[in-house]
């Protein structure tokens, strides 16, 4: 079996808590094999179009945004990425899933870490989901981090259910 090697990875932030679970995956990562990390961040259009109005001086411009989330991107990467060395920092305009799979695919990147918000039912359908979009389109390994309460909600679960399974049998007994 090929051993996989990862020497690239890519973590997508909207500057979220929960984006920021994600960054823990790829310290760990860099911790095995010291892999470039890059730290994306994806200016929506509509963000961008509400921003660039300018209405009484309200809103900021397309550069101004950028200059914005450059300066966040680097205070995250030192909070949550500071054992992995430099860091590429990245800041792209348009549809947050199509330019993340965009400039994984050109920057030949082993890995894309994103996170989900672990929304369901209509809540789901309504706000749409960029990591399923990325894992979906991406033709590059995705990792999809869940929230620590939506994990902890699973495994919970998992419990109350092997505990009715213990039950069961042992009523058959």
């Amino acid at each position: 079996m090929k051993q996989l090697v990862i020497k690239k990875i890519l973590v997508s932030t909207d500057f979220s808590k929960l984006s920021f679970e994600a960054m823990g995956y790829a310290e760990m990562l860099f911790g095995l094999q010291e892999p470039q990390i890059y730290l994306i961040h994806v200016i929506e259009k509509s963000v961008e179009q509400k921003g660039t109005k300018k209405k009484k001086g309200v809103g900021k411009t397309k550069a101004e945004m950028e200059k914005d989330a450059m300066k966040q991107l680097g205070t995250v990467a030192n909070q949550y990425l500071s054992e992995c060395g430099a860091i590429s920092l990245i800041v792209k305009h348009g549809e947050s899933h199509r330019e993340i799979v965009k400039f994984a695919q050109e920057e030949n990147i082993d890995l894309v870490i994103i996170s989900t918000h672990g929304r369901t039912g209509i809540a789901h359908v309504l706000m749409g989901s960029v990591a399923e979009k990325v894992v979906r389109y991406s033709p590059i390994p995705v990792l999809s981090v869940k929230p620590m309460k939506v994990q902890m909600k699973l495994m919970e679960e998992d419990d109350v259910d092997e505990q009715l399974h213990i039950k069961s049998i042992n009523n058959k007994k």
